[in-house]
């Protein structure tokens, strides 16, 4: 951002992944490194050249016709801010104008917002995955998609100075992308509306556990529900995987609790002069004991593999 002059021919907006209750220092850090006049967006705010918006934290931004939007709807990738609200959102009330940047980070939040760019006619620029901290999502871009773009980081800022001061023809709006961003919005996502967009599937929600539909390509799958959470195929599996160990320790520890409790039952049964009893509690003692410890090895085998 260092290079972007201040008569910057663009309005910028900024969407950083980052904890809701993490102290927002984002926009002092970057005042300090550029021209432009930098700024937390808020709720119908104009769009001004030579300015750039940033995203609240545990907020979404988007865009309604010539102001900005800001919503508290439902993750998406477990994420608010989502990247890809921000590039539908924009891709669908400013078509080929937009010009979207994806940077350094991890998962794939971003890439199917990027596809939805380029279906509108837009401009994809994503950072050269070896230049980048974390490769993981410019790489995910890449293989998702041929990028018009893909540059290190230093030469973005050129890059954007000379696309913003180019003229495009306008490309028109896909009808399922406007039906997407009018979802992310907050509009009412009924179970017909969701069936214009993708197929009901029989996977839940791994937020709120009600049944998704799947939308988009092998590129860029992603499930819907009708609550508005938005999870690509990678983010449930990651999801699925923490269910799976949460479910494990709750049986190591029911299987902990199942021995310790049939110990006591033997001890008790031994006192009372039971001892068939005393030996019967026993021998299941020691078989949940058996079952606690395959639970856990099964567990850190799995965790190791992952």
């Amino acid at each position: 951002m260092d290079q972007l002059p201040r008569d910057l021919a663009a309005a910028l907006c900024i969407v950083q992944h980052m904890a809701a209750t993490k102290t927002p220092y984002l926009v002092d850090i970057l005042s300090r490194s550029t021209q432009l006049e930098v700024r937390w967006a808020e709720q119908g705010e104009p769009l001004d050249r030579g300015k750039a918006y940033v995203s609240p934290p545990d907020t979404h931004l988007l865009f309604a016709e010539n102001h900005l939007a800001l919503s508290r709807a439902a993750r998406e990738n477990h994420a608010r801010p989502s990247i890809n609200k921000l590039f539908r959102s924009a891709a669908a009330t400013h078509g080929s104008r937009v010009i979207a940047v994806l940077l350094t980070g991890m998962m794939d939040d971003g890439v199917a917002g990027l596809r939805a760019v380029r279906e509108a006619g837009g401009y994809v620029i994503v950072q050269d995955p070896k230049t980048a901290a974390f490769d993981e999502l410019p790489r995910r871009a890449i293989e998702a998609m041929t990028p018009d773009q893909t540059l290190r980081l230093d030469e973005v800022g050129g890059a954007l100075i000379e696309l913003a001061g180019s003229s495009v023809a306008a490309a028109p709006i896909p009808a399922a992308l406007s039906l997407e961003a009018m979802l992310d919005a907050g509009g009412p996502a009924t179970p017909s509306a969701l069936d214009q967009l993708g197929t009901q599937t029989p996977i839940s929600c791994p937020d709120c556990a009600g049944p998704t539909w799947q939308v988009g390509d092998a590129h860029a799958r992603q499930f819907r529900c009708y609550l508005g959470h938005v999870n690509s195929a990678r983010e449930l599996l990651a999801r699925a995987d923490q269910q799976i160990e949460t479910a494990l320790w709750y049986a190591v520890r029911a299987l902990h609790d199942r021995a310790v409790t049939l110990e006591t039952l033997a001890a008790d049964a031994l006192r009372l002069g039971q001892d068939q009893s005393a030996e019967a509690y026993a021998q299941r003692s020691r078989e949940a004991r058996e079952h606690s410890e395959l639970a856990r090895r099964f567990m850190f085998d799995r965790l190791q593999r992952s």
